[in-house]
């Protein structure tokens, strides 16, 4: 009996013995990752939404013509400055006065025809008072009268048409500044309307220039009137400008629509602020809007955030009735699962040589590093890469520091 016992104790060690040493291969035979790490920091944060665009005026007004004819008198230049009433453009007026001659003679022989129709019915109508007329010459005399007051009406605004013509043969600056594009030269025929103008010249008023840039519709929800702005003008380089959001487009400019290569993009404007010597209308130019800014906020770099499916912890209840229940739900969210995953953003620690996973709440960012509102605490470690380990890395896993990142650490 006692050497059946003591067989069946040398047993369960060398069992034992088996049982360790097979962890401890299987451990020493666990994958591990080398990465890249870095500490939560605080520091300055500003989100930043950038777009590219043109230098132009803040105001500028097309010159066109409202009516046909030849250009006889074009005084002006490219690059002349203008003012208000200055006479810009002279189209041939011959035909439009003689226009003007023929209607206001139409209008002298309706006017004189109206007056002798109203005379007549006003006798007609004192006559038939006093029953002295018939009834139909009286409605004749009406109707005589009724006539000649419309010719006469339509002759007024026939005449009126043909001087507002004539008047658009003279075309004046509108206001003060400078020709910045002209389109026509003298002895060239303009085919002009009054609905589709024939562009001859732009003025523009040169006391204040803006960019006009396109922002993305994923940034235009954060951009908001009158935020700060840096400008770069590739004309003047490593020099920036001061500037403010001045007008936000409310349609959507689409380009490659229903296809692969679709972008959807909003116009915005951003006044230049600062006084630039030498600055020209059509100047290429960048734009980067503040659009948030917050001080000494905890932060890591972008590239450490990563997201991952949720985990649910289903036979997390206290009674056999709740592990029963919580079997059954497991069993048709394994069903929904599979149509929607719930992903969680947060980053990755390190904890005792291995990666563990932390949820975080993020707040705004720049190109570079976001701000962690919560989940995280200063001097926390953290993976920060490379970009293909994070990709595929697990909550356990067992890694170890890039020694370059540990002397950069240490010094």
């Amino acid at each position: 009996m006692k050497k059946r016992n003591k067989i069946i104790i040398i047993a369960g060690v060398l069992i034992l013995v088996v049982v360790i040493v097979l962890l401890n291969l299987f451990r020493s035979g666990e994958k591990v990752y080398t990465v890249e790490a870095d500490k939560v920091k605080k520091g300055d944060l500003a989100s930043i939404v950038t777009g590219s665009g043109k230098v132009q005026a803040k105001k500028d007004v097309k010159i066109g013509a409202m009516v046909p004819g030849l250009i006889i008198s074009l005084p002006v230049k490219d690059g002349d400055l203008v003012k208000k009433g200055q006479l810009l453009v002279q189209i041939d007026p011959s035909e439009y006065k003689s226009a003007v001659a023929q209607t206001t003679a139409q209008l002298n022989s309706a006017k004189a025809s109206f007056e002798q129709a109203k005379l007549l019915h006003e006798r007609q109508q004192k006559l038939f008072e006093k029953s002295l007329t018939s009834k139909e010459q009286y409605d004749a005399s009406l109707t005589q009268y009724d006539v000649a007051k419309a010719q006469y009406d339509q002759s007024q605004a026939s005449l009126r048409q043909a001087e507002d013509l004539l008047a658009k043969t003279t075309i004046n600056a509108p206001m003060d500044g400078k020709i910045t594009e002209l389109l026509k030269k003298e002895g060239e025929m303009v085919t002009g309307a009054t609905y589709n103008p024939t562009e001859i010249m732009t003025i523009s008023d040169l006391s204040a220039f803006e960019v006009e840039v396109e922002v993305d519709e994923t940034d235009i929800a954060e951009t908001r009137l009158t935020q700060e702005a840096k400008i770069k003008i590739d004309a003047f380089p490593d020099t920036s400008f001061k500037g403010e959001v001045s007008e936000i487009g409310n349609t959507a400019k689409i380009t490659g629509f229903g296809t692969q290569d679709q972008v959807v993009n909003f116009i915005v404007k951003v006044l230049i602020q600062d006084e630039v010597n030498g600055i020209k209308p059509g100047m290429s130019a960048s734009v980067d809007i503040t659009t948030a800014s917050h001080k000494d906020v905890l932060n890591i770099p972008i590239a450490a955030v990563v997201m991952r499916e949720e985990k649910k912890d289903t036979l997390n209840t206290k009674s056999k009735e709740g592990k029963a229940e919580a079997l059954a739900s497991s069993a048709k969210e394994e069903k929904n699962d599979k149509k929607k995953k719930k992903e969680l953003e947060g980053v990755f620690l390190i904890e005792k040589g291995r990666a563990k996973f932390a949820q975080i709440k993020s707040g705004i960012a720049d190109q570079q590093n976001m701000e962690i509102v919560s989940g995280l605490k200063e001097n926390d470690q953290i993976i920060t890469g490379s970009y293909k380990i994070l990709r595929t890395l697990k909550d356990g896993d067992k890694i170890k520091i890039e020694k370059k990142m540990e002397k950069k650490e240490g010094s």
